[in-house]
């Protein structure tokens, strides 16, 4: 008997803007699955309204246009209404359930970023990491407060679960009840762009951020609290001088919050050079610092999955990493694993991937492999199956 093609509706609300770990996750999915002989048709759910899938033809998807059909006026006189919460959630109710019923059944909802829209279909929900829920200090208390509020409606209406990670499923069957039978972990990968990029086509990103191949510790992520970019720096600083002279610490990501690398340690290391703040960078410069740092560091306090760390292994790099939460499953043993509140076991493991050249050489090829077991042809297998699962439920 042949099996049905599903209608997929997938919450995009991340491609709206600059991809952060969630968007750059979603913008994946929705890619494969545009052309996936079991779907039948894809909608991408953004704002009250849906995005065009021309949306994902651009090489570089940090943006988007806005919603098709959005209902921005609706919204706005729904704002100034009491009770309006209520109000909004039985129109976005409405709304989505009408989009469902123009489509070909089996029809499923799947929601990659924890918070979903009302919806009386069967539906999937992504917990990507339970941060904001382990530690309040990892994000703004409105957020974590928005979150709180949102959340119980969010897990009463899913179907069933998606963690990205083992550890995250543990998490969330610790701190939120959910039955581990109705979970089903389904690891990230890396894009195919994410690649050994040979000097000769690394040379002009490099140059335009004034590094060299083989000189910088690199580490990515946006500036926040819990990607202990801090602590990383300090360790950093107990580098012998002229090593850290000539491997200065650069960090690609973009503006967070809260007081990351704003303090007098960082002022004076980046006025010495040993500290080069890069901002956000595009997928393909991405790959050509993966490609030719001298060692990634990723000692992130907290992480669902760390797709930072198969990035950089799938480019080649030496990678130290967090032995905690998820980095230390997703990495492996392909990298030098750490204890992220352990300044000195830092500070050892960079100076070893800088110096050892032997160890470099090692976690290079260990990277490698490892990285290749991650495939996204096998995330959207596992999806597709929780989606059946959820769909037979």
């Amino acid at each position: 008997m042949t099996t049905a093609k599903l209608s997929v509706l997938l919450g995009a609300d991340s491609l709206l803007g600059r991809r952060s770990g969630v968007g750059r996750m979603t913008w994946q999915i929705a890619h494969m699955l545009r052309e996936h002989p079991e779907i039948g048709a894809l909608r991408l759910l953004a704002g009250a309204g849906t995005l065009p899938l021309d949306c994902l033809d651009a090489a570089e998807p940090d943006s988007a246009p806005a919603p098709r059909d959005g209902g921005a006026g609706s919204r706005e006189r729904l704002g100034r209404v009491p009770g309006a919460a209520a109000l909004r959630a039985a129109w976005l109710r409405r709304r989505l359930n009408r989009v469902a019923r123009a489509l070909p059944p089996p029809v499923v909802y799947h929601e990659p970023n924890l918070i979903a829209r009302p919806f009386d279909g069967p539906t999937v929900l992504t917990i990507n990491d339970l941060s904001w829920r382990v530690d309040r200090g990892f994000h703004p208390e409105r957020r974590a407060a928005w979150i709180e509020r949102r959340l119980p409606g969010s897990l009463a209406q899913a179907t069933r679960f998606v963690s990205i990670s083992s550890f995250t499923a543990g998490e969330m069957v610790r701190e939120l009840g959910i039955p581990r039978e109705r979970i089903d972990v389904v690891p990230l990968a890396p894009s195919a762009l994410f690649r050994p990029l040979p000097l000769g086509e690394s040379a002009a990103t490099l140059s335009r951020l004034g590094l060299s191949a083989g000189g910088f510790v690199l580490s990515v992520s946006t500036l926040e609290p819990r990607k202990n970019f801090d602590r990383l720096l300090a360790a950093h600083a107990r580098l012998p001088d002229a090593l850290r002279a000539r491997h200065p610490l650069a960090i690609a990501g973009g503006a967070g919050w809260g007081s990351a690398l704003k303090g007098e340690r960082a002022e004076r290391a980046l006025r010495a050079g040993h500290l080069r703040l890069l901002g956000h960078v595009a997928d393909a410069e991405l790959v050509a610092l993966y490609s030719q740092c001298s060692a990634f560091a990723f000692p992130s306090l907290y992480e669902g999955f760390g797709l930072p760390v198969i990035e950089a292994m799938a480019c080649g790099a030496p990678v130290i990493a967090a032995a905690t939460t998820a980095t230390g499953e997703t990495a492996g043993d392909a990298a030098l694993l750490v204890e992220p509140l352990d300044e000195h076991a830092i500070a050892d493991a960079l100076r070893t991937a800088i110096e050892d050249r032997a160890t470099a050489h090692r976690l290079r090829r260990a990277g490698l492999a490892r990285a290749a077991t991650f495939t996204w042809e096998t995330t959207i297998a596992r999806l597709i199956a929780s989606w059946r699962r959820a769909l037979a439920t």
